[in-house]
């Protein structure tokens, strides 16, 4: 597979400092600017032609709103069919030179359908961001604290305590930065449009890996990630902490019968009850709220917010 044959999907929501830097370090990658899709979602007139000036090579897909995360990313690989698909976040940036390509070289193996990257916090520091799918097992590995004990190679399969040092098949990731073979993606229909945001990425490794396809991590692509640059002109942190959560809990609930189901959610619910006392305990307010947040978002019944509204402006008050 080249490059020629790549398709990348970034996503605009009233950001387009960060979207213009995110793309233009893509570029300089070696991404042809033909295969790159902007998709612009609900940006006033002025921000879209502030995109238009700075990437007048690229396409851009204008939506009238802001439709979601999964949704906006189906869009813009349906205008731009390719043989692989690279999903990039706007706060997400190119900091390793051949990084695109180290990713698509994975895709080598018959198998492998998903493939991230190392992510880096702005200061160079890990971003951890493999992860297990939650699991009766990993919830009570999590909750009681025992995942912290398990070695360094097994910890992928248990939690985010891991050096991301070496290349592996995993269970899952954070996608801020994703690589989607295409027959992959054709197979699956793309991101779950569910949800209005979050969870999709580790929903598309599940359905992969029950589809047959593994997920790989390599070191050898490395992206500075922000991390919730957007989302964080909109919502407080403990308001996406429960989305987040309300998400995950759906997935839950994709994945096992539900006696199995609410068990998982439970044992994670302890889990988060024992950290927000922790944070109480330490005087850490913003910690504790946003635990706080995450245990409503596994404790609260799933019927009473439909999946598509799992993400919703926070109600006046909200804190």
């Amino acid at each position: 597979m080249t490059l020629d044959s790549l398709t990348v999907v970034v996503l605009n929501w009233r950001n387009s400092p960060l979207t213009i830097r995110s793309v233009q370090s893509l570029l300089c990658d070696d991404i042809p600017p033909a295969r790159v899709v902007l998709v612009d979602n609900e940006s006033e007139q002025t921000e879209y032609e502030r995109l238009r000036a700075a990437l007048p090579a690229v396409a851009i897909v204008r939506l009238p709103q802001n439709v979601g995360f999964a949704r906006a990313n189906n869009e813009g690989a349906r205008v731009l069919p390719g043989e692989t698909y690279l999903f990039v976040n706007n706060d997400a940036f190119v900091e390793r030179s051949g990084s695109v390509a180290a990713l698509v070289d994975v895709l080598d193996d018959p198998r492998a359908g998903l493939v991230v990257p190392r992510l880096l916090n702005e200061d160079l520091s890990l971003q951890p961001s493999v992860s297990p799918l939650y699991s009766p097992a990993v919830a009570l590995g999590q909750a009681s604290g025992f995942a912290r004990l398990i070695s360094n190679e097994r910890q992928p399969d248990w939690s985010t305590r891991w050096d991301h040092s070496t290349k592996r098949e995993i269970q899952a990731a954070t996608g801020a930065v994703l690589l989607v073979r295409g027959r992959t993606w054709r197979e699956l229909g793309g991101f779950s449009e569910r949800t209005f945001m979050y969870a999709e990425d580790r929903d598309l490794c599940w359905r992969a890996r029950r589809q047959g396809w593994s997920v790989h991590f390599t070191p050898a692509a490395e992206f500075v990630h922000l991390g919730s640059a957007s989302a964080d002109q909109r919502w407080p942190r403990r308001f996406r902490a429960e989305a987040v959560a309300r998400a995950e809990a759906h997935l839950i609930h994709d994945r096992f019968s539900r006696p199995v189901a609410l068990a998982t959610r439970g044992l994670l619910s302890a889990g988060f009850v024992g950290r927000w006392l922790l944070w109480t305990i330490s005087r850490r307010p913003e910690a504790a709220a946003e635990t706080l947040g995450s245990l409503s978002g596994f404790v609260r019944p799933l019927h009473r917010v439909k999946p598509a509204e799992a993400l919703i402006p926070p109600p006046e008050g909200y804190e």
